[in-house]
């Protein structure tokens, strides 16, 4: 059973990685939260300036261990619904004889634990609870009490979640996986279907394509309005294909865009549909740059630029404080890099798979374009490669989903 949350697309998009991944011949269901509370909660303290540094605040320290506190004991208090909806689902499945959640968001985690033995009892069904974790972050409210396995991005988040454990008395198993990535994205192109550094060369005329996913709670927008015309102003060669939920927020957004040379706006009327919608894109054109936040999207800097996702990453300014464990993941294995380091001529033996654009948008706009007009982008394609320190690692490779569910049959839980 999968079990996520709506808090934006990042745990949707694990859940459909995982189940695009999930082996021949299990069968299996989906439980998701209803989206719209979360959805508003997470816009308000992402675009919000007082309650974004409110949140951020009690995301560390003495504050973080009393919102955890409060929002995990309040989470395992209230969980009729919860219980009632897995009830029904397992005692609908008589085929099966035993019961794997996996859950990629810690809300239905905590809940779901709370009322592991009660479920027990009452289906004579055993069930295990596997915890994903969306960001490669030590955020406390990943670590839940109950859980038989919880799969991290890194050694170093292994580390922290089991101090942390530790210290509360809480039985923790925890393994490290890389993170799952979607599997068609991390395929390689077709024979006949082009290659992304064409476009990219230094004296090339053709058009290049790039990739607006909005996030779920459609922030930034007033961010990529300034950096999407400004490159436009500044080159004839982009070609905008903007992802994003039907919502008020976006289509403001892309009329005001509209008047630019070339936009295909492709909106989905709910989250899932946008996720497909994204794919899509990817499977139909060879995409060249993606403009996106540093959340879950920063793991797509574990596909190599010869594959389907493998575009370069153009990373806005992290919000919050998983978005910044993401970036110094990227960082420790050199898979990201400041605008004002590509400028160094001693860092160009190594490229890496993204770069940190400008908080100026319109900075960030003339450096997108000047890198295009100078090869930059065509080098960081076709000179790419993962230090052999970082594959080594068992925190860097593009099969993340595969690997999850290989992990998932040694331990006995598929």
């Amino acid at each position: 059973m999968f079990t996520y949350a709506m808090a934006g697309l990042g745990h949707l998009r694990v859940t459909d990685a995982l189940v695009d991944s999930l082996p021949k011949g299990i069968p299996y269901e989906l439980m998701g939260t209803s989206g719209a509370l979360l959805t508003g909660f997470h816009r308000f303290i992402s675009v919000n300036p007082f309650a974004k540094r409110i949140s951020e605040a009690f995301q560390h320290g003495f504050l973080e261990d009393i919102f955890t506190k409060v929002y995990v004991g309040s989470l395992r208090r209230f969980t009729g619904d919860v219980y009632q909806k897995m009830l029904e689902v397992i005692e609908n499945r008589a085929d099966v004889d035993s019961v794997t959640v996996v859950a990629t968001h810690f809300g239905l985690a905590h809940q779901i634990a709370a009322v592991k033995r009660k479920l027990e009892r009452k289906t004579k069904r055993e069930i295990s609870i596997v915890v994903q974790v969306t960001d490669d972050t030590s955020m406390h409210v990943w670590c839940v009490r109950g859980a038989d396995l919880t799969m991290v991005p890194s050694r170093q988040t292994k580390s922290e979640l089991e101090k942390y454990a530790k210290s509360k008395g809480i039985k923790f198993n925890c393994e490290v996986s890389p993170y799952p990535t979607s599997p068609m994205l991390a395929r390689e192109f077709p024979k006949g279907d082009g290659v992304r550094w064409l476009a990219l060369a230094e004296k090339s005329n053709e058009p290049v394509n790039v990739m607006i996913p909005i996030s779920g709670a459609a922030v930034g927008l007033s961010y990529l309005s300034r950096l999407i015309t400004t490159m436009d102003g500044l080159s004839g060669r982009f070609r905008f294909w903007v992802v994003g939920k039907r919502t008020k927020q976006l289509l403001n957004f892309t009329s005001w865009i509209a008047r630019l040379r070339w936009v295909q706006v492709v909106t989905g009327k709910n989250d899932r549909e946008v996720v497909n919608l994204y794919e899509k894109t990817y499977r139909d054109n060879v995409i060249h740059l993606e403009v996106t936040k540093p959340s879950e999207q920063a793991f797509k800097a574990l596909i190599p630029p010869s594959m389907i996702g493998g575009s370069v990453l153009l990373f806005a300014a992290p919000v919050g404080r998983q978005e910044y464990d993401n970036i110094k993941f990227l960082q420790r294995h050199g898979l990201v890099r400041s605008a004002e380091e590509c400028g160094r001529k001693e860092e160009m033996a190594h490229f890496p798979r993204g770069i940190l654009l400008p908080r100026d948008p319109e900075e960030a706009g003339r450096f997108v374009v000047s890198c295009l007009e100078k090869g930059y982008w065509e080098r960081m394609t076709l000179g790419f490669e993962y230090s052999p320190e970082s594959l080594l690692s068992g925190e860097i490779n593009e099969k993340g989903t595969w690997l999850f569910w290989e992990k998932l049959k040694v331990l006995g839980l598929v």
